[in-house]
């Protein structure tokens, strides 16, 4: 170990590595070096030859036609493993460079049969397409196992490496955003690189439970998107409905994303290299008076009718200074992304490393990110290939900065004639003001330092005991851990206003999950009748631990974080400390059958019977069956005269769970601190029950029936989805107030309500032209979602409904949404904005004035529903050309019918605040009255984005020796958006409890401009 250790030493001095992300791009090379050492490099046993001089380059030409002889025009010919490629001409002739006799071309056209054929040691190559819909034929990855496009009875959308969007990702999921109907993907914070996405499929079905879909990773239960790198995931197949979900059971209820990577090759090594450079820029920001307006504002107010006007304007202090407080907090970031990936094998046994490096940088000062992941890929085959082997082994390193969004608010409202320092270099601040503070001290004093790491094993095998019969099973260990610290040093003005020196904190987590899973399938034909038949088994155990830890009051600075036990509050007893351990274990079985009659006519049904801990004793275990069925219309006799590729009728219904609680714990009573009470002269600390027991507490269901239509016609030029579902979830978990005594606490979780969700989805795939030399794809998504609260009673408990959300201070302190049996699931709750008294004052809606005789004005009993958070209308549209080794892609998305309080406005567009700054606009507002939330404040949030748009060339490499294919390309994000919403960006959370919430507290949106290459060798 010491010989490798020097070796790699010297290796490293040797190359003069000085930079991080250069000794990692080192590091991983080195990771390979074990795979040179057991035979898998150019020129050994396990490899093809390295090719001679003589091999390398040669032209081939031929005609491909069709059974008829026709020659075809626009067939795509691609040399296997490369980019590298040729299309026929409009005589069907073509002409392609090839490195050796070795190599395969591959020949694809719509509506024919790919074909992949062997050069050979002829340079005339004549090839005959065969009519077919291959895109029918395309496997579908779903839940244990894998058919074709053609057999699938639910609703299932799967995406290949082609069709996911393009750029530098924070989340893998957005390589498919826009394109899924059914599927919302939102950025809800902006372009703060520290930060992910949220994931709704279908609506949310759950007031409490999990919204988000589970995730699958090669065949891993609750794997994390974010432990791989982007250009490592070959497919994304989404289940959609609960006969497709329905055999993941508990974590079904939200829909199923499955994610498969890419795996080795056989054959000499081959390299990929892909290199991206962006910056950002702001795309919107509030404007606010500048501090030229603001002093005009000042003067004229100073000598107003108006004494409150005159009075406003005495606040107004001029500081004789011309500061853009937002320009202050905002700079123009570098980041870039190296991806790395080596493949290659033999007959038996092939590998994939890879290795992506981001170091970025965003908008806001100190907030940023470097990440690195690593991955390692091994299949190996034996007996005859009956026994399969695979190994999976990962690991990501992610140091982020988070920063504290309250630097945007304090940027909006802080006076513009303030300067940003003193004369000695301090930063400027105004003592005496509530929540007022200098933005840019808000985000470079402060120190927030983040460590996740995430590792990965998997370990498979497979072994096929006949051609029909086959066994599997799959262990996995996955373990995530975080490291953070924070420190707010004593010269801070946080600080010095509460008369402190320094605070600090220091947290960690652990979370290990290990997985088991066997699984048993059998698949046959038989005549007209093809069976496939498949049992299993899981196991899961979840262990999440943590620990955290604060104090204040420190000596000195320089130790920030690392030395907590600097601080006085420990000493005097005012330091706080924490620490948790939760367990938790899933078990299951499960079966799933499927038949399939001359192709036309295919049953599934499937069942899982499952165990959770997080559930009451009585009510652990639980039954998710679930059936479908198809009809291909097209393939009978009556439909030959319509030429349509398919017309298949789809019905499926499947029963799924929800188990998605944050503590599990819950069923069970649990005990904490309570008041401190005096005993024998002398007070002690209270300890006592803190819920109440609930033996008989279980998962939610969610009961779902989906109507679905394919089709296609043209020879798939042209062809599209339609889905109609609607899932019932019963048994809402939901916390209600109880009596005390008899019960021990004053509320309990309970199995109450119920709640709707349906819709209806539609998909458009089209290929309008298909010439030689041009090519126009077209992608259409569009999805209408309703939503009603059923039920949150029975005979025992009782809540007609339930208020949630904030606006928050100063001076609101009401909810913001309003759940209520009958109505839609984020529904906005507030007065109703009828006009503006002589003086500017508020006029509310009075609902019943009698009732209000003691003061005559309204209350919280006159609020109303102003409008929802959740959008009606989901569209996606992408479109792709192609012309020759060019090629563009434009991505929209848009979202309809839902409303969005602009919190921002309440405030800051309203001349009232002041002497605080404000917008603009709040000049131009007849409002004279302190800030309050009302429909005023309550917008249309519809609104259409150009999301991405990417322009590319393709490096053709004909006759290059070291180069198999290349592409260079330019991309931009957040182009355009078309809203009539007068805020920064509309879009925003549309899950959770206050959908369509637009807060002060957020970070700016973000339009990225990018280059890339990638190359392959």
């Amino acid at each position: 170990m010491k010989r490798i250790n020097d070796f790699e030493n010297q290796l490293l001095k040797k190359l003069s590595i000085t930079s991080q992300c250069s000794r990692e791009l080192a590091f991983i090379l080195l990771l390979a070096l074990p795979l040179t050492l057991f035979g898998f490099s150019p020129g050994s046993d396990l490899m093809e030859p390295v090719q001679t001089a003589s091999e390398q380059g040669k032209v081939i030409t031929g005609t491909v036609s069709d059974e008829a002889g026709t020659p075809i025009p626009g067939v795509n010919i691609v040399l296997k493993g490369t980019s590298q490629g040729a299309i026929t001409d409009g005589n069907g002739n073509y002409e392609i460079s090839v490195p050796s006799e070795g190599s395969i071309l591959i020949f694809s056209a719509v509506g024919t049969v790919t074909e992949e054929i062997l050069v050979g040691s002829s340079s005339v190559l004549n090839v005959m397409l065969l009519p077919g819909v291959e895109e029918l034929d395309e496997i579908v990855v779903i839940g244990y196992g894998s058919i074709t496009k053609r057999e699938l009875t639910g609703s299932v959308t799967s995406m290949k490496e082609d069709d996911f969007n393009q750029g530098v990702f924070s989340d893998p999921i957005q390589l498919v955003q826009g394109k899924v109907a059914g599927l919302s993907i939102v950025r809800t914070n902006g372009g703060d690189p520290t930060e992910g996405f949220e994931m709704l499929l279908r609506g949310s079905s759950s007031l409490n439970g999990s919204t988000e879909p589970l995730v699958v990773i090669d065949g891993i239960p609750g794997g994390n998107l974010n432990s791989l790198a982007p250009e490592d995931i070959e497919s994304i197949d989404i289940l959609k409905d609960g006969s497709a979900a329905a055999i993941y059971g508990t974590r079904g209820t939200n829909g199923v994303i499955l994610i498969t990577t890419k795996k080795g090759h056989k054959g000499s090594l081959q390299a990929e290299f892909s290199s991206r450079y962006f910056t950002e820029r702001v795309s919107n920001h509030i404007e606010v008076l500048s501090a030229d307006q603001y002093r005009a504002l000042k003067e004229e107010w100073a000598s107003s009718d108006d004494p409150t006007k005159v009075a406003k304007a005495a606040g107004m202090i001029d500081h004789g200074s011309s500061t853009d407080w937002f320009d202050q907090i905002i700079r123009n970031p570098f980041s870039h992304n190296q991806y790395l990936s080596l493949s290659g094998g033999s007959e038996k046994t092939s590998y994939r490393a890879s290795f992506d490096y981001t170091s970025q940088e965003g908008v806001l000062l100190e907030s940023s990110k470097q990440e690195y992941k690593v991955g390692l890929n091994l299949q190996h085959s034996a007996l005859n290939d009956k026994l399969k082997f695979n190994a999976q082994l990962g690991m990501s390193n992610n140091d982020y900065h988070p920063v504290d969004y309250d630097a945007v608010r304090q940027s909006i409202k802080r006076n513009p004639t303030e300067p940003v320092y003193n004369a000695d270099g301090t930063l400027f601040e105004v003592e005496g003001e509530w929540q007022y503070q200098n933005p840019v001290g808000l985000l470079t004093q402060r120190i927030n330092d983040n460590k996740s790491k995430k590792y990965f094993v998997n370990l498979g095998a497979d072994l096929f005991i006949t051609d029909a019969l086959k066994v599997g099973a799959v262990i996995s260990v996955h373990e995530s851990d975080w490291l953070g610290g924070y420190y707010n040093p004593s010269y801070s003005f946080s600080q010095q206003v509460a008369g402190t020196r320094g605070y600090a904190y220091r947290g960690m987590s652990n979370d290990i999950t290990k997985t088991l899973e066997t699984t048993i399938g059998w698949n046959k034909q038989l005549g007209d009748h093809h069976i496939n038949l498949l049992g299993g088994y899981s196991y899961q155990d979840y262990i999440q631990q943590s620990f955290e830890a604060s104090n204040t009051n420190f000596i000195s600075d320089d130790v920030t974080y690392n030395y907590l036990g600097l601080g006085t509050y420990l000493t005097e007893g005012r330091a706080s400390m924490d620490s948790d351990k939760e367990a938790s274990r899933l078990i299951a079985f499960f079966a799933r059958g499927a038949y399939n009659f001359k192709g036309k006519y295919f049953l599934s049904a499937s069942v899982r019977r499952e165990g959770s801990s997080k559930f009451g004793v009585n009510n652990r275990w639980g039954t998710f069956p679930a059936v479908s069925a198809a009809w291909d219309i097209s393939s009978e006799d009556f439909m030959t005269s319509l030429n349509m590729d398919i017309l298949k009728l789809r019905v499926g219904y499947g029963v799924t769970g929800n188990e998605g609680l944050d503590d599990p714990y819950i069923p069970l009573i649990r005990y904490g601190y309570a008041d401190r009470f005096l005993y024998e002269g002398v007070y002690l600390q209270g300890f006592a029950p803190i819920s109440n027991p609930n033996p008989d507490l279980k998962w939610e269901t969610k009961h779902e029936t989906n109507i679905g239509i394919d089709w296609m016609i043209l020879n798939s030029r042209l062809g599209g989805t339609i889905d109609l579902y609607q899932r019932d979830t019963k048994d809402l978990l939901e916390l209600y107030e109880v009596p005390t005594p008899p019960n021990l606490y004053s509320s309990t979780w309970q199995n109450v309500g119920s709640l709707r969700n349906s819709g209806v989805e539609f998909s458009l795939n089209a290929t309008p032209v298909q010439k030689e030399d041009f090519t126009w794809k077209v992608n259409l998504t569009f999805e209408y979602r309703h939503n009603m609260l059923l039920s949150l009673s029975n005979e025992y408990y009782t809540l007609e409904r339930k208020t949630v959300g904030d606006i928050g201070p100063p001076g609101i302190s009401a909810w913001t949404h309003v759940y209520e049996v009958g109505q839609p699931i984020g529904n906005i709750h507030g007065y109703v904005f009828e006009g503006l008294d002589s003086l500017g004052g508020w006029i509310y809606r009075d609902y019943d004035p009698i009732r209000d005789t003691s003061n005559g004005k309204v209350n919280v009993n006159d609020r109303d529903v102003i409008g929802n958070g959740i959008p009606d209308y989901y569209l996606g549209l992408s479109t792709t050309l192609r012309y020759k080794n060019f090629d563009l892609t434009i991505m929209c998305r848009g979202m309809f019918g839902h409303q969005i309080i602009n919190v921002k406005r309440i405030w800051y567009d309203n001349p009232y605040f002041l002497p605080y700054n404000v917008m603009t606009s709040a000049l131009e507002q007849e409002v004279w009255d302190s800030p309050d939330f009302s429909s005023y404040y309550v917008e249309n949030g519809d609104f259409f984005k150009v999301d991405n748009i990417t322009i590319g060339y393709n490096i053709p490499f004909n006759n290059s020796k070291w180069f198999s294919g290349g592409r260079v390309y330019f991309t931009t994000t957040n182009v355009l958006l078309l809203t009539n919403y007068s805020g920064v960006d509309p879009e925003v959370s549309i899950a959770g409890f206050n959908p369509g919430l637009d807060d002060r507290f957020d970070y700016p949106s973000v339009r990225t401009f990018l280059i890339g290459f990638n190359f392959k060798f």
